[in-house]
């Protein structure tokens, strides 16, 4: 077929023109009761959303909207991807797959040969439960371990029998063990010793995140730990991680996106100082780092987040003269969203939450149980988590196009928008003297107790909704129970779930 035989679907209509359509909301707009005449200004932006970084989500976006070019997959900036071709070496081999900037994702493959490792998290401190967990989970779809260690989990000497059974050079394990980073590190170096993996062949993070337990605790930084282990680790390991740079503590603290980057963005930076003041690289120190970001079932502010991410790293790394250290991200569906009323919505809100962090280049993806608000899963709920990854991975075939949203007005121009909130709160954290010295001074929580208060306040006044708690609540409901789950860390940022009060309310009236 030639090209002038091609179907023209569109060629008898007259272009479009954006002054058409504001004449049509116009008219829909004075239907509806707005005082158009007061507004001054654009009509569509009474039409805008308003987000908690201080710019606002459009109702339409067109070509006259585009945002810089974000490049391709593997080279940086990283927008679209670390990785060229989708490969992740089972999950999170260090390197650098992709170049800058990596806004499209720091593999420069994106996700397109075999998708995102699917890391499943446990934190039962029954060594034996959690062992038999371990390994229904690996059995079934499961590709990499996150195991909680310390006060908050498993004891750091069960490491030996919970991964007794676990081929480990073939299921990376990635740690999560508080102060006991150090401890904890050793024992699993230990368990690969046993098994006889070789050292290059060791996979997974040791999880060493002192800046992140400062947070949570408000206890000092064990910075020179970190620093030593992570020395340690890139002269014998070199395909292992050592340290984690945790958005979690922010997020759960009421963060907007733009403020969940820009504190992540500066406990990067605090690392990379740490560590290439201990000795090593700025390359060798990024080889030694992860991101772990909060995934919502704001579909789209969570693909614009972690494409904005790898950039902002792109840019981090630009200047530091290691324009190519791509750092992989490990996404895990959001606690501050889920429900202990109605819990079953809690599965499509992960499902939306794990689509956003596929599309959106996350090498690792963790979906939590949608029971993991009661207290520990059980073997239905971790099932429903591992298959959700399954069914995008396998059914839908998400995967299957490197960054699906890249080239989209509105992700582009999210992004972009989402990448300066994201910078503009790391200058400030930064001019403040750093991370440490902002959890220090207060001005940390300063920031994340507005944002949580505006949100608070929105979910008061109707403006947001939590489907099964402020709206459509099961009157009859009988409560799920589950045995209850460790403590976490406390004493510094609080832990936030938006429901929480408002079912505190229902409960009170029934």
């Amino acid at each position: 077929m030639t090209s002038a035989d091609q179907l023209r679907l569109a060629s008898e209509f007259d272009a479009a023109t954006r002054d058409q359509w504001r004449a049509m909301v116009d008219k829909v707009l004075r239907r509806s009761g707005a005082d158009v005449d007061a507004h001054e200004g654009p009509l569509e932006d009474l039409l805008a959303s308003a987000t908690y970084d201080g710019f606002a989500i459009q109702p339409l976006y067109t070509a006259d909207d585009a945002a810089p070019d974000a490049g391709f997959p593997g080279l940086p900036p990283f927008t679209r991807g670390s990785a060229p071709d989708g490969t992740i070496a089972t999950a999170m081999a260090p390197g650098f797959p992709g170049d800058s900037p990596s806004t499209r994702g720091s593999r420069p493959d994106g996700a397109a040969a075999i998708g995102w490792d699917v890391r499943q998290r446990h934190a039962d401190p029954d060594v034996g439960t959690t062992r038999r967990a371990v390994l229904a989970d690996l059995e079934n779809g499961v590709a990499s371990l996150w195991l909680v260690v310390g006060a908050a989990g498993l004891p750091v000497d069960a490491l030996p029998d919970v991964l007794a059974d676990v081929y480990t050079d073939l299921a990376p394990v990635t740690l999560d063990a508080g102060a006991d980073f150090v401890a904890a590190a050793d024992a699993l170096l230990a368990v690969h010793d046993d098994k006889g993996v070789p050292a290059g062949a060791v996979l997974g993070n040791l999880g060493a995140d002192p800046l992140g337990h400062r947070a949570r605790t408000g206890t000092p930084a064990d910075l020179d730990g970190a620093a030593g282990l992570a020395k340690r680790i890139a002269e014998r390991h070199v395909n292992l991680r050592s340290v984690v740079v945790d958005a979690l503590p922010y997020h759960e603290a009421g963060s907007s996106d733009g403020q969940e980057l820009g504190c992540a963005l500066a406990t990067a930076v605090a690392y990379l100082r740490a560590l290439t003041g201990a000795g090593l690289s700025v390359e060798q120190a990024a080889r030694q780092l992860e991101f772990r970001f909060a995934a919502t079932a704001d579909q789209f502010g969570t693909i614009a987040k972690l494409r904005a991410a790898r950039r902002l790293w792109a840019r981090v790394a630009e200047v530091c003269g290691a324009p190519r250290a791509a750092v992989p991200q490990h996404a895990v569906t959001s606690t501050t969203m889920t429900t202990r009323r109605d819990p079953w919505n809690n599965m499509l809100r992960t499902t939306l939450a794990c689509f956003a962090a596929g599309v959106g280049g996350a090498d690792a993806v963790t979906v939590q149980p949608f029971d993991a608000a009661i207290g520990l899963p059980d073997a239905f709920a971790r099932r429903i988590a591992r298959n959700t990854q399954s069914i995008l991975l396998e059914e839908s075939r998400v995967a299957g196009v490197i960054d699906p949203a890249g080239g989209s007005w509105y992700v582009e121009r999210h992004t972009d928008e989402l990448a300066h909130a994201g910078w503009a709160v790391f200058q400030e954290i930064e001019k403040a003297g750093g991370i440490v010295a902002a959890l220090d001074s207060g001005l940390v929580e300063e920031k994340l107790a507005a944002t949580r208060a505006a949100r608070t306040a929105r979910l008061d006044a109707g403006e947001e909704a939590i489907t099964g708690v402020t709206v459509f609540p099961d009157k009859d409901e009988k409560p799920l129970t589950r045995q209850p789950e460790p403590a976490p860390p406390s004493g510094g940022l609080p832990r936030v779930r938006y429901a929480e009060p408002f079912e505190a309310a229902l409960e009170a009236r029934s």
